[in-house]
Formats: structure tokens, sequence, C-alpha cells
């Protein structure tokens, strides 16, 4: 659970909010640990492994072995990725990427405020003459 932590500090300064931010909210409360294992198949061309989704959690944890099998989908083709022995994957789930969504349009929207702000303070000191 210490990754778990550690990661939501980290997303929280990408976020340019104080490390604790994602732990306050209670992002922590619910960090879980779901382990699977798939051996590996004597016929790999046999496989089906498991249908196209997305991790509809904040983030996830991979580690892979050498046989690999994750992929990506990019531009409409399947892309293999390969291991990188001891390295961890670490997938950005839904939830997260609607909380960068959140805070992307927060930010448009106050800086739209500013720019308001400031064009209407120009209008105030060039018809009125009065230095806001």
């Amino acid at each position: 659970m210490r990754l778990g932590i550690l990661l939501l500090e980290l997303f929280s300064e990408a976020l340019s909010l104080s490390p604790n931010y994602l732990k306050d909210m209670g992002c922590a409360d619910g960090l879980l640990a779901l382990c699977h294992y798939y051996p590996s198949c004597p016929e790999p061309d046999l496989t089906m492994g498991i249908t196209m989704h997305s991790d509809n959690d904040f983030f996830t944890v991979l580690l892979q072995d050498h046989i690999g099998g994750l992929q990506v989908r990019y531009e409409d083709k399947w892309i293999d990725i390969s291991p990188v022995p001891g390295a961890f994957v670490i997938n950005i789930g839904d939830l997260l990427q609607a909380s960068f969504l959140f805070f992307l349009l927060l930010f448009v929207y106050f800086l739209q405020l500013l720019l308001i702000y400031d064009e209407v303070q120009l209008i105030i000191e060039n018809v009125l003459g009065i230095m806001c």
C-alpha cells in the first residue's frame, strides 16, 4: 500500500496540489490490491486473453513477467508492450483521467475569468480614467 500512497502524492504534485491532497480527499481509503497470475500456455496462439477494456479505477500497477502480454490500442492497431524486468507499469485509470480533466477545465475557467477581469479593468481605466 505504500506504493499506492506514494503514487497518490506524486499525482497530487503533478496537478500542482499539495502532496497530501488526494489522500486528504479520501482516495487512499479505497486502496486495494488485486493480484492476477496468468500461467504460461504451451500454445499461446490459442489463448484469447481478456477483452479490450479501460481500467475503471484511479490507477493500476502492473508487473509483467518475461512472457508479457500487455497491449495498448494506438491508431486502430494493437501494439505489444515489451516487459522491462523489474519495472512497474502504471496505468492511469478512468477516475484519474476524469480528475485531470476536471482540474484542466477548472484552470481554463479561472484563466477566462482573469482575462475578462483584465479586459474590464482596461475599459474602466481607458473610458473612465479610473485606476483599478
